[in-house]
């Protein structure tokens, strides 16, 4: 479902998703899971964006916040797999330009990327990240983890679109108290 999402969101932008070292270009999106040690599988996922319209319901990415251990607001994040151990999802460098975090009161941040419950942030800054070429190899990234735990609060606030200015709202929800009966709190 993380996966999922994540090509969802990286569709919805319009951008390239690298799921476990596949890039996917816009128009459709694949993944590709690792083979079991004793199967081959491949899996393909197809996202269209439905059209808006009388009868239609346009699809907005979730309005996620979250708070970390330190300050990895500049820092690039990359999803891990559930047991933490391997990367299976990052960002290309010419899809991270202004996907940064936007700040919140009391410490939380708007997620801006597609972040999920397994995220990890690499040493490497957006600015830094955009600069390169082309993506590290795994290996080379997962030597540039800084943290493999970072999150302590995780929360999902509904879709995007339900907020006229999602940083004003958000900061008046968190400072009257009320975010957990508004978001899921998911961690």
């Amino acid at each position: 479902m993380r996966i999922t999402t994540l090509l969802l969101l990286a569709a919805m932008a319009g951008g390239t998703a690298i799921v476990a070292g596949a890039q996917t270009p816009k128009s459709k999106v694949k993944a590709k899971t690792k083979p079991a040690a004793s199967a081959h599988t491949k899996s393909v996922v197809k996202h269209a964006m439905p059209a808006a319209g009388p009868g239609r319901l346009a699809t907005t990415a979730p309005t996620l916040l979250y708070k970390t251990k330190g300050d990895y607001h500049d820092l690039v994040p990359v999803t891990l797999s559930d047991d933490r151990r391997s990367i299976v999802a990052y960002p290309a460098p010419t899809d991270v330009a202004g996907t940064q975090p936007t700040a919140l009161a009391q410490g939380y941040w708007l997620d801006n990327r597609g972040i999920g419950p397994h995220v990890a942030f690499l040493k490497l800054t957006y600015a830094d990240y955009a600069r390169l070429a082309k993506a590290p190899t795994l290996q080379a990234m997962d030597t540039l983890i800084v943290d493999r735990d970072p999150l302590t609060t995780y929360c999902d606030c509904g879709p995007r679109s339900t907020y006229t200015n999602p940083s004003a709202d958000l900061n008046a929800l968190i400072t009257a108290g009320n975010l957990p009966s508004r978001c899921k709190v998911l961690k």
